[in-house]
């Protein structure tokens, strides 16, 4: 368990050159010991300079010698990032003089911060909720736009608030269950019971709405593991190229030029996609390519998704076949991409047939004309991700906040029905009380020590 008592340090800018350098400082020492390594231009102490104001001085070394001249602020309790006395002190970006600033830090009574200890420390003290405390670590790492929309959707609080007021709802249907175990009485009537089942339907329809979300939460945050597959010639490495927006895969009229998987991750269709560009799918004429068909085959059957390409300018080959019966085989979500639009589709009905019955979805496109639109909306509509604002909405992204919500729609389902039998109050009440335990338990209160600890653990020192 954290140590809240000490002031904690870390450089929380990235290690490297850089035109700045920020070390921050936090705990109920931060602001005396940056007033001994930091002595402010004017004279005045450090300590008795407005909080929240950047102020011009030179910084000294472990050894009091000065060794930069910088920028320190002081964020006073409770008005700052983790709650307690901050200190942040800038200076240039070079590797030497910011380790200089960091060791001055501990040198002058600090101790070097845990990674995430920041963030925790602010979680503890109230200025983060769980989610939101996530969402930080989602936004240092967030490289699409659309991970930085839900991350900063989360962070500005759109799944606590959405969390608090299920919660809120709840709180006063369990209130009035209380006085009815406590005033047996004071019956509430059939009016009452009709309010309070009311209640606890509207709290499952919004736990569910919520609950919806993660399909999409998830795509977006981890990515769906993606296998492009299809025979030789298709033109799999043309979609992949048009899908990762760049030369990834050599495109020629050779078959079996991919013989490897090739990996990318791509924003595609409002979505995170983890996309393996696989070796064509045939009887391999060498060794070597038979190694490559057997990688594409795997692939296939361990993707969450698998996008398989077909020549539209020519019926089904064998090899097609093949792959639909392998296709049909496998549990994951299936978009067939019938490639090549631009020189006419030639593939029958039959063969059509043949490719909705394995794939269940179809889009028709060229990869030549650099065309992906009607993929794009393929995937957004499979993962949800054209109906759900990320900045806006409260959009669900991790598996712990899943099963606590999912703990939360069991009991608020047994609440519902108990209530709709007759069962006795108490019964309806235990229920209630364990869906709100398990709401609580999503946004972080009632979380056990060791989750709080992993969660943090994966975060970056200076966080």
């Amino acid at each position: 368990m954290n140590d809240f008592s000490k002031t904690i340090a870390a450089v929380s800018t990235p290690r490297g050159k850089g035109g700045i350098a920020v070390i921050r400082l936090s705990g109920p020492d931060a602001a005396a010991v940056a007033a001994r390594m930091f002595r402010p231009k004017s004279g005045k102490a450090l300590a008795d300079c407005a909080p929240r104001t950047a102020v011009f001085g030179a910084i000294l070394d472990a050894a009091d010698e000065i060794c930069d001249e910088g920028i320190a602020t002081l964020f006073r309790a409770p008005h700052s990032f983790t709650g307690e006395d901050v200190a942040e002190i800038a200076c240039h970006g070079g590797p030497a003089v910011t380790e200089a600033v960091f060791l001055s830090a501990v040198a002058h009574g600090a101790v070097a911060a845990g990674p995430g200890e920041f963030t925790r420390r602010a979680f503890v003290n109230g200025r983060l909720s769980l989610t939101e405390a996530e969402a930080v670590g989602r936004l240092i790492d967030a490289d699409t736009a659309e991970r930085l929309a839900l991350s900063s959707g989360a962070l500005r609080g759109n799944v606590s608030r959405e969390i608090a007021r299920i919660a809120d709802g709840l709180l006063a249907t369990m209130t009035a269950l209380y006085a009815a175990i406590d005033y047996p009485e004071e019956d509430v009537g059939d009016e009452g019971e009709r309010e309070i089942a009311g209640t606890l339907a509207h709290a499952l329809e919004a736990v569910e709405r919520l609950l919806a979300t993660y399909r999409t939460g998830r795509a977006v945050a981890d990515g769906v593991r993606t296998a492009l597959c299809g025979r030789p010639n298709v033109g799999k490495s043309s979609v992949f190229n048009l899908m990762t927006g760049e030369e990834s895969a050599i495109v020629t009229e050779i078959a079996g030029t991919t013989r490897d998987v090739l990996r990318e991750t791509v924003s595609f269709g409002g979505v995170t996609l983890r996309l393996s560009d696989t070796a064509g799918v045939r009887e391999a004429s060498d060794t070597v390519e038979r190694i490559g068909v057997d990688r594409a085959e795997r692939e296939i059957a361990s993707a969450e998704l698998i996008l398989a390409v077909f020549d539209g300018s020519e019926p089904l080959a064998e090899e097609d076949r093949q792959l639909l019966a392998i296709l049909e085989r496998t549990e994951g979500a299936k978009i067939a991409v019938v490639n090549k639009e631009d020189r006419g589709i030639r593939l029958t009905e039959e063969d059509l047939g043949q490719i909705d019955a394995a794939c269940g979805r179809r889009v028709h496109l060229s990869a030549k004309s650099g065309d992906g639109r009607a993929l794009a909306e393929a995937i957004a509509e499979l993962y949800g991700s054209g109906t759900l604002d990320l900045r806006a909405d409260a959009v669900i992204w991790d598996v712990r906040q899943r099963q606590a919500l999912e703990h939360a729609r069991a009991a608020l389902s047994g609440a519902c029905t108990a209530i709709g039998r007759g069962d006795p109050i108490d019964c309806v009440c235990t229920l209630a009380e364990e869906a709100m335990a398990a709401l609580n338990e999503t946004d972080g209160r009632g979380v056990d020590e060791e989750i709080i600890a992993e969660i943090f653990k994966r975060f970056c020192v200076g966080k």
